[in-house]
């Protein structure tokens, strides 16, 4: 008895992942085993890309990380589509030159 994932379960799998990163939707046919290579590819090369955006944009950027490479290209549609979180106000800086009262 062999023992390893039979070929329908390799092509599920590869449809899942492509679909899910987005690579799939492209019409890219090739075998199971290189779409799923193909698609893992892109959602290495996405996922920076996708923390990047989180991170200027004031969002989480590990949460975004893991997003984008699960999710690909739709991980960095959803990033770019929300809007940026609101920056932390500030402390207020006297002006400077401090004027001298000590005259």
């Amino acid at each position: 008895m062999e023992k390893g994932i039979t070929q329908p379960a390799m092509e599920t799998i590869a449809t899942i992942i492509g679909f899910a990163s987005g690579f799939a939707l492209m019409g890219y046919r090739e075998s199971a085993a290189t779409l799923l290579v193909t698609s893992l590819a892109v959602d290495a090369s996405l996922a920076p890309l996708t923390a990047v955006i989180a991170m200027r944009r004031g969002r989480a950027t590990v949460l975004w990380t893991i997003l984008g490479f699960a999710f690909g290209m739709w991980a960095l549609a959803a990033v770019l589509m929300l809007p940026a979180s609101r920056p932390k106000p500030r402390p207020t800086v006297p002006d400077y030159p401090p004027t001298s009262d000590a005259a």
